[in-house]
């Protein structure tokens, strides 16, 4: 079964706590691509990756700059695993019921959770995932795929080990 982590960037590999420490150091902050990743959240990450063989689904709002700019960002700061997909960007959350014709809308700061699970309705086929935010926008049926970060210490070694445990159950 396939493997997916859907990954936030601000508050998870970007923390408030490393973003400090570099100011505080006289080190600057920011790169041509936005602001700089803890170190710490990046060995998480890779240590998820190579525990778990998950392919990355970024659901950061960072995809806005693009795809090919995403992987420039891989390369160049030499992230583990592989940048795989991106999650839509839906312009619209506004929807008709299919069963009855009727609109309703859903609040804006619900979207990462369509647009996740719109993603995981494209792939069309059951997998394992995990949804790594520092925000709860989701769905109850998101739940048990969601491990919430703190903004400030972000992808921690205890955050790592409970995607692993979710992805390779």
């Amino acid at each position: 079964m396939d493997k997916y982590l859907f990954l936030d960037f601000d508050g998870v590999l970007n923390t408030a706590n490393y973003a400090k420490r570099l100011k505080r150091e006289g080190i600057d902050l920011y790169d041509e691509f936005g602001p700089m990743f803890d170190p710490t959240a990046i060995t998480n990450l890779m240590r998820i990756v190579d525990e778990t063989d998950c392919k990355i689904v970024l659901s950061s709002t960072w995809r806005n700059e693009g795809f090919m700019r995403m992987l420039a960002l891989w390369k160049d700061r030499n992230l583990p695993g592989e940048l795989f997909a991106m999650t839509p960007i839906l312009l619209s959350t506004t929807y008709r019921d299919a069963r009855n014709g009727e609109f309703f809308s859903v609040p804006e700061r619900n979207a990462k959770a369509l647009e996740i699970n719109a993603w995981l309705e494209q792939m069309g086929k059951p997998c394992a995932y995990v949804i790594l935010d520092d925000e709860n926008v989701f769905f109850q049926s998101q739940q048990e795929h969601l491990v919430e970060t703190d903004e400030h210490d972000g992808l921690t070694y205890e955050k790592a080990t409970l995607v692993i445990e979710i992805l390779n159950h």
